[in-house]
């Protein structure tokens, strides 16, 4: 006799996995194995989400939290059915209602027989996409026999400054969508039949890619459907938006086969054109200008920052940028060697005082503070000045010296067809320089953020918590050190052109 298996039921993730595109629900419910192990950033995304609700919890005291280890949806149903009697707040109550499936994270009861829904997000403010998912939970739980009053988004409250330990009444702001809940309610019966139907299929519908692969969220199978793009392909040509998808569903692949008129001016002319000479576009005087701008020494900073929702130290805010670690390249003069100053924070103590209290003897008083998006690392100092303003009048005095070294790429006066559209400093490093982060343990920033959590905060050895740290290091230094032979290649390329003698006199002080 052959055993009937149920079909898959369709839950909150798979519901609005629906909603963006069919081809990924279908994936998700039948073939969930093409899925990609989540990466180090996707878990910490999970994870943070775990703290936060673990956070929001405490907000709803007898609270009664239904299976949380129980994988079962249908065993969490039969929990969560029997806990309604208890007239308690429940975390996590599961429920079935036809084809469909919700975990709430709290139901809060309400006079004798009423439940409010409350939905708690990492997010600092409701957003769109939170609606729908709000929605497919009150269809589940009125589907199951729940009256439901009122529906909630709970989230974090951005202008909330920790002072001694968390507190969640002032932490979480909590915000009613309701009536936008009830306008797309309408909408959601008809959405599951119309999932149930795509995930009965034994194929998975075709799709073609477009915008939803992006929004809400990045598909985690772009790999399987974006696989036969070339290297210098439409969605490559700098600020293209969506017009890019409308070249590749007319046939066009490949940036080089686009036709010359309809290819904007500007930027991505120039994009175009070195494509297909295959050498850098070169502004010389426009370069020359820029370096006419910056005076020695050079002090070119980089930070390492952390940002998590649920602020680690006092004056802090949620997802506030502060810093942990820096590296400081120094060039006293034009051609001279650079000298590295580097500080990693030790232990779990606010890292700021003594990171400001250490840049404030490095960085003198004369010479450019260069950074690459130094807009970044001014606001990171902006920033920690106010939560330590001992420094502010130090950082008030320092701040005008601050250049930014993506200007000349952002502005395209230099590209190399290898930057592939992007000026951040991963593309342009290797296309000027030749340099990499290529086979580097820790090779970009996110990383490194997340990697000092772990080894600080995290139950690690000591062997494990020196080897992060030796990799920290060694990442950040080539940040500043390859501003350091940015700005030498830049030099350069404008060489052969004297500037004024007021220029080179202030450019060659020191």
């Amino acid at each position: 006799m052959t055993k009937t298996l149920r079909p898959p039921l369709i839950s909150k993730s798979s519901y609005m996995a629906g909603l963006q595109c069919p081809k990924l629900l279908w994936h998700k419910l039948n073939e969930p194995e093409v899925f990609p192990e989540p990466d180090a950033l996707t878990q910490a995304v999970f994870d943070q989400g775990t703290a936060v609700g673990t956070l929001a919890k405490r907000l709803f005291p007898k609270g009664l939290e239904i299976g949380a280890r129980v994988i079962d949806k249908r065993m969490v149903d039969e929990l969560s059915r029997a806990a309604l009697a208890e007239r308690r707040p429940l975390f996590e109550a599961g429920f079935i209602a036809g084809r469909a499936y919700a975990r709430a994270d709290v139901l809060v009861p309400v006079g004798r027989k009423q439940w409010d829904l409350v939905e708690v997000k990492s997010s600092t403010k409701v957003k769109e996409e939170h609606i729908p998912d709000v929605a497919l939970q009150r269809h589940v739980y009125e589907g199951a026999g729940l009256d439901i009053r009122r529906c909630s988004v709970m989230h974090i409250d951005r202008a909330y400054v920790r002072r001694g330990g968390l507190d969640p009444r002032k932490l979480f702001a909590r915000t009613e969508v309701t009536e936008e809940v009830e306008e797309v309610g309408g909408d959601v019966a008809g959405n599951l039949d119309e999932m149930a139907r795509v995930v009965d299929q034994p194929q998975p519908p075709k799709v073609k890619i477009g915008p939803h692969c992006f929004a809400p969220y990045e598909c985690p199978l772009q790999d399987l459907c974006w696989k036969a793009l070339p290297k210098h392909n439409v969605f490559s040509l700098t600020r293209v938006g969506n017009q890019a998808f409308d070249w590749y569903h007319r046939g066009f692949l490949r940036l080089q086969d686009l036709p010359r008129d309809e290819v904007a001016t500007g930027k991505q002319a120039i994009q175009m054109a070195a494509i297909r000479s295959g050498r850098p576009h070169v502004e010389r005087e426009a370069i020359g200008g820029f370096l006419d701008r910056i005076e020695y020494p050079l002090y070119l900073l980089d930070f390492e920052t952390v940002g998590p929702a649920l602020p680690l130290w006092n004056g802090s805010r949620p997802y506030q940028q502060v810093p942990f670690q820096f590296s400081l390249h120094v060039v006293e003069a034009p051609g001279g060697k650079p000298s590295h100053h580097a500080h990693l924070a030790e232990g779990r103590v606010d890292p700021r005082p003594e990171i400001l209290a250490r840049l404030k003897n490095l960085l003198d008083k004369r010479g450019s503070i260069v950074a690459y998006n130094a807009k970044f690392e001014s606001q990171v100092l902006e920033e920690s000045t106010e939560a330590y303003p001992a420094f502010a009048a130090w950082w008030k005095r320092a701040e005008p010296r601050m250049v930014d070294l993506l200007v000349p790429f952002r502005n395209f006066h230099y590209y190399h067809p290898d930057q592939l559209g992007h000026a951040s400093l991963k593309n342009v490093l290797p296309a000027l320089t030749g340099r990499s982060y290529e086979g580097m343990e820790i090779a970009e920033g996110v990383t490194a953020s997340l990697e000092y959590l772990r080894v600080t905060f995290g139950d690690v050895s000591q062997a494990e918590r020196r080897h992060v740290r030796a990799a920290l290091e060694k990442y950040c230094a080539l940040d500043t050190f390859g501003m350091v032979e940015i700005v030498r290649k830049l030099e350069e390329l404008v060489g052969d052109q004297t500037p004024r003698p007021e220029v080179r006199a202030r450019r060659s002080r020191g």
